[in-house]
């Protein structure tokens, strides 16, 4: 039972590396690029300070004083979210 579940792990293991692999692969312009980190930190960055045309800027600021966004923002996933 023991060498089953050895071996099933390694299985798994094997495949999360292919996956890690592939996505390095497929997202590597991603990589490269960088985020702003309006992108990355949404509620944790100064909206003035953004490199970023006005309009978006103002829906950025109206986000920032949303409550109800900034605590979803922080206790859901994407995944969570599709749902």
């Amino acid at each position: 039972m023991e060498s089953l579940l050895i071996v099933t792990m390694e299985i798994y293991a094997k495949h999360l590396k292919k996956l890690s692999d592939d996505f390095k692969v497929l997202f590597e312009d991603l990589q490269r690029m960088g985020m702003p980190d309006w992108i990355v930190t949404l509620f944790d960055f100064n909206v003035q300070n953004a490199d970023i045309n006005s309009q978006l800027q103002d829906e950025l600021t109206d986000m920032h004083v949303d409550l109800e966004a900034q605590s979803l923002f922080k206790r859901k996933n994407l995944c969570d979210s599709a749902m």
